[in-house]
């Protein structure tokens, strides 16, 4: 299992969802074939999972919106 920290200089679609939604840290996690997203806010914790980071950074984001409407 690898656990990273996404900055926007790996992903610059980061930086923009951090102004929006208040995010203080984007965590990147790969086990297996499995990839994790999880965004972190004063709210909580909004998950997303796939195959891929791009899969899986799309589904955390509609949580988060989701949550948000």
């Amino acid at each position: 299992m690898s656990i990273k920290i996404l900055t926007a200089n790996e992903n610059p679609k980061v930086d923009k969802l951090k102004k929006e939604f208040d995010i203080f840290r984007v965590i990147d996690i790969k086990k297996g074939e499995l990839e994790m997203i999880e965004f972190f806010n004063k709210d909580g914790a909004f998950r997303g999972f796939g195959r891929d980071t791009k899969t899986a950074f799309k589904k955390a984001k509609k949580v988060l919106k989701n949550y948000y409407r």
